[in-house]
């Protein structure tokens, strides 16, 4: 019989439910972490689960080494040996780049394709700045500053719009002045550079 430990009942049932994907959030110092490497182990331990079958998404870098450390530990405690290196655990995007690299000929990207860090999307935005700037009205949305900044805003505007699901068509029919979108430029910044 598996060892739930200190779990509350919520946690027993986000432990043991095997069926289909879990979500849990919860707000600081709820056991959230503990939940998942419990959810991990049980998953392997009484489901038989691989560990190539098991994927956790986490916000930051930090929480992903946190959980990786913890079922290591937790998988060594109970004397069970799986290769963790396996498991899908990290941020969205550390994940995403990893199946990416793992089925990258069945993509359309070449092999020495390149991810754009944060410094890297703004040296590009900086790069081609002319062409932002000759956005009509554009100044109305930038800050004073130089052309880092800008850039630095753009990059920052551009991942809420993707974040935010922004309809691109509702946009451009906005009364605000600031908010809309002149037709010739709805076209995307990848398309712009």
């Amino acid at each position: 019989m598996f060892d739930f430990g200190r779990a509350n009942d919520a946690q027993k049932d986000a432990i043991s439910t095997s069926e289909g994907a879990v979500l849990i959030t919860a707000g600081p110092g709820t056991g959230k972490t503990y939940t998942l490497v419990q959810r991990a182990i049980y998953l392997i331990q009484e489901r038989g689960a691989k560990p190539e079958q098991i994927l956790m998404a986490t916000f930051t870098e930090k929480a992903a080494k946190e959980l990786i450390t913890r079922i290591t530990n937790e998988l060594a405690a109970r004397n069970i040996y799986v290769n963790i290196n396996e498991m899908y655990i990290g941020t969205f995007h550390s994940i995403c780049l990893r199946m990416l690299k793992e089925h990258l000929e069945f993509t359309q990207l070449k092999k020495n394709y390149k991810m754009l860090d944060a410094f890297d999307q703004k040296y590009l935005v900086f790069r081609n700045i002319k062409k932002f700037r000759s956005i009509p009205d554009i100044e109305l949305i930038m800050p004073g500053g130089g052309t880092w900044k800008w850039a630095e805003t753009i990059c920052g505007l551009a991942s809420t719009l993707c974040e935010e699901l922004v309809d691109a068509d509702a946009m451009a029919k906005d009364s605000k002045t600031e908010i809309r979108v002149p037709e010739s430029q709805k076209i995307g910044i990848s398309e712009r550079l």
